[in-house]
């Protein structure tokens, strides 16, 4: 959707389907924790634009590249367990179209030794499953969602459009955002296969040798530093070329593990551009 179509009355209903959800019905905390004066009854009069009522949210630019920027708003809700899990609106691979989603916000590196290790392993299985059921949420109250974003990008899709390129594998744990990568991959020449899982990823560089893989950071069973470490591993495919992404902060120690990078969101011509430059590396790999 476009940012004009985000009025009072949209925003009122996914902020109380995302509380009913993440606090209980009937449960919801009296405010949202903002700076002074932002979050007030009158932002959400039905005479305002998106301007006024998008200021509740913080803003964040995100140009990885120059000349490649994308927007994304974001609103700390918490919920009943974790209080930085946040309400998201942005705008990914397609430029000019925004969707409501859940950031977890827990994407800190938590090493087994340190302490409350699986207390925190608790939390993020728990606000992983909630993300899941905020977003089905949105989408059955017609809010546009991930969802929409794939309809629109394999709606458009072209059948073989070029020669094969080679196979990219996808893994990402959001089913839809995986969809929406493999929509523009195929439409670029390239052959693709999906797995949503750290383990399936790995399992699935050794049988199926791909030419790269786009890599989520956040994902179940093992984070992408985990695949990473485990190919490179293996002589068999420690040479595999790995684009990771994440909207998470990483550090760049853990940037140069892999051979490119992606903020999340990105816009596609971004996606693409990264993509060749990862290609060209590896042709030039002694």
């Amino acid at each position: 959707m476009k940012l004009a179509a985000v009025t009072p009355d949209l925003l009122r209903r996914v902020i109380a389907i995302y509380q009913d959800l993440a606090y209980g019905k009937g449960r919801r905390p009296r405010a949202i924790e903002l700076p002074a004066g932002k979050f007030s009854e009158g932002k959400f009069s039905e005479g305002n634009g998106p301007e006024a009522v998008l200021t509740i949210f913080q803003r964040e630019q995100i140009e990885t590249i120059p000349g490649h920027p994308c927007a994304r708003y974001t609103l700390r809700l918490g919920n009943r367990n974790y209080p930085w899990m946040k309400l998201l609106l942005q705008e990914h691979l397609l430029p000019g179209e925004f969707y409501f989603g859940v950031d977890t916000h827990d994407q800190m590196e938590i090493k087994p030794d340190l302490p409350d290790y699986e207390q925190f392993v608790a939390v993020r299985k728990f606000n992983r499953e909630l993300k899941r059921q905020i977003e089905q949420g949105f989408a059955a109250a017609g809010v546009d969602t991930s969802a929409r974003l794939r309809e629109l990008l394999v709606a458009t899709a072209a059948e073989d459009p070029v020669a094969c390129r080679g196979l990219v594998l996808i893994v990402d744990d959001e089913e839809d955002l995986a969809d929406a990568a493999e929509a523009l991959l195929r439409r670029r020449g390239f052959r693709t296969w999906k797995v949503h899982d750290g383990a399936a990823a790995v399992a699935a560089v050794r049988e199926l040798s791909p030419d790269l893989v786009l890599l989520d950071y956040e994902l179940p069973e093992l984070d992408g530093l985990q695949v990473i470490e485990r190919l490179r591993a293996e002589p068999a495919t420690e040479h595999v070329p790995v684009l990771l992404s994440s909207a998470a902060r990483v550090s760049l120690g853990d940037i140069k593990k892999a051979d490119g990078f992606l903020a999340k969101p990105f816009p596609e011509a971004l996606l693409h551009e990264m993509v060749e430059r990862v290609l060209r590396r590896k042709e030039v790999r002694p």
